[in-house]
């Protein structure tokens, strides 16, 4: 019995940990063609509400033992960080695309523009 503890243990760690390089490994996602800067903050802001569902989930879940829910919390926290820091990127995109939006507009309407023909 304990040593089926102990591998179900490892098994969870490992899955975490799977799963937080595989988040890791595809934050640039956002980056390539075809993909909606606005979808894709769509996206991450379902996945971050998501991660903390399931943050809570494992907080609250009295099964486990503090270990392993505090090691399952860590990796949720450690994968809710990288999300935070991918939307942060998209929004600094997205920022900087209407940016630019605004000022090509800005410059089609000057009457006196040296772009307009």
């Amino acid at each position: 019995m304990f040593k089926l503890k102990n591998q179900f243990k490892k098994k969870i760690i490992f899955l975490f940990v799977f799963l937080g390089l595989l988040f890791i490994n595809n934050k640039s996602i956002y980056a390539f063609p075809g993909i909606d800067l606005d979808v894709r903050r769509h996206q991450l802001e379902e996945e971050l509400n998501n991660l903390l569902l399931e943050l809570n989930n494992v907080f609250n879940n009295m099964s486990l033992d503090s270990s392993t829910r505090f090691n399952m919390m860590v990796a949720i926290s450690n994968t809710i960080d990288t999300t935070n820091n991918q939307l942060s990127t998209i929004n600094q995109q997205i920022i900087e695309r209407d940016r630019c939006n605004q000022q090509r507009r800005n410059y089609q309407n000057k009457p006196n523009s040296p772009r307009r023909i």
